[in-house]
């Protein structure tokens, strides 16, 4: 069963971040940040987050317009990457190992090719790429954004949760949100849904966001991880995608998920954890002393 977070703290700034700190880690290990994905918040790494907290430092934060962080006027993909760059500064003691997923990912990727002294390793899970400006799941997100309409009477708001139609078939044939069960169930997303600006899923989903340029263009120079979900089953990433990435990215790996969806560390923990172990591993022995 997935733990609860610590109790959040607050970073100043515009907007401010709500982030949560496990404090602690193994002397001389760096810390590792969590970026979520669109539309969710930190909690969605409860399971994870305390299973990484065992030998490292780990801060997980909520982004600029969703959880308990601020509102902002733009949701371009470079104020996110200034974002995860202040928490770098602000939270932590020196360079970090981010682990993004989908929009977090995302957001890794363009603050570690621009600004790659604050990033030690990096771990992509399933991360918007080529689809960030392609309407990917524009009709989900248009969906989401109607459901908010009903976000301040919680009882239609979750029943405008559950009926939403699926991005894609979920693990046992779902084609609603209500039929989900385990850890992404209705309840669940309606807790993240909540608290999400409007303006971002209009930005996000069903216009054009700003900076699909950056996102495509960018080449981390650092260890990177790239976890793959498979694109029968709701992938960020094209098919074939993620092996053309890991061929231009000059130190990278890629570790696929067959049969697995989107949300990969929610969906599969276990074999998340498994991936990722090894890289870490490779990472610390690669830092310098």
């Amino acid at each position: 069963m997935p733990k609860r977070l610590p109790r959040s703290r607050t970073l100043k700034g515009d907007p401010k971040l709500a982030y949560y700190d496990s404090g602690g880690g193994t002397p001389g290990e760096p810390p590792i940040v969590l970026l979520h994905g669109a539309t969710f918040r930190s909690e969605d790494w409860e399971n994870i987050f305390p299973r990484l907290a065992t030998r490292y430092r780990v801060i997980a934060y909520d982004a600029r317009g969703h959880g308990k962080s601020g509102r902002a006027t733009t949701y371009a993909v470079d104020t996110f990457a200034e974002d995860l760059l202040r928490v770098i500064d602000g939270a932590t003691s020196g360079p970090a190992i981010v682990i993004g997923h989908s929009l977090g990912g995302a957001t890794a990727l363009v603050a570690a090719a621009t600004h790659p002294a604050a990033i030690r390793a990096l771990v992509l899970e399933d991360p918007v790429v080529d689809n960030w400006d392609r309407d990917w799941r524009a009709e989900y997100y248009a969906n989401v954004r109607a459901a908010l309409d009903k976000s301040d009477e919680p009882s239609a708001f979750k029943r405008a949760v559950a009926s939403l139609p699926l991005p894609a078939r979920g693990p046992r044939g779902e084609r609603t949100v209500g039929e989900v069960r385990g850890f992404y169930a209705a309840d669940r997303l309606a807790t993240y849904y909540k608290d999400v600006d409007p303006s971002f899923v209009e930005q996000f989903g069903h216009t054009k966001p700003d900076g699909h340029e950056l996102v495509v263009a960018a080449v981390p120079p650092m260890p990177t991880l790239l976890l793959a979900a498979h694109a029968a089953d709701g992938s960020a990433l094209k098919e074939g995608e993620a092996e053309a990435l890991v061929k231009k990215w000059p130190d990278a790996q890629l570790v696929k998920f067959p049969g697995v969806g989107h949300r990969i560390h929610g969906l599969r923990p276990e074999p998340f954890l498994e991936a990722l172990e090894p890289f870490l591993r490779k990472a610390r022995a690669a830092a310098p002393s």
